[in-house]
């Protein structure tokens, strides 16, 4: 079952990801809640034709955002709710260019 979340309850929830992320190069998330409907609808972002170097891109497909003058990677697992998988945080002087 899907469960919808409001417009500033979402915005909070990905805001705390997002900060949570900043400090890391990659998160995981275990029990991943944020499914791939809420965040297509909410979250401004770019659709990735390939997933960076170290995802499978049989499991999962990626989404870039840019967000505090960093470029962030949402990759959501194919199968079953699309449920947030993990993300990861690049500083634009990274190599990210590279990718």
């Amino acid at each position: 079952m899907l469960k919808l979340l409001t417009p500033t309850s979402t915005l909070a929830a990905f805001a705390l990801v997002l900060g949570t992320a900043a400090h890391a190069d990659t998160v995981t998330l275990a029990d991943g809640q944020m499914t791939y409907e809420v965040f297509e609808h909410r979250i401004g972002h770019v659709d990735l034709a390939t997933c960076p170097d170290g995802f499978d891109n049989d499991k999962v497909f990626c989404r870039l955002t840019v967000a505090d003058e960093r470029a962030h990677v949402f990759a959501f697992a194919f199968e079953g709710d699309q449920l947030l998988q993990a993300i990861r945080s690049y500083e634009f002087d990274d190599g990210f260019l590279n990718y």
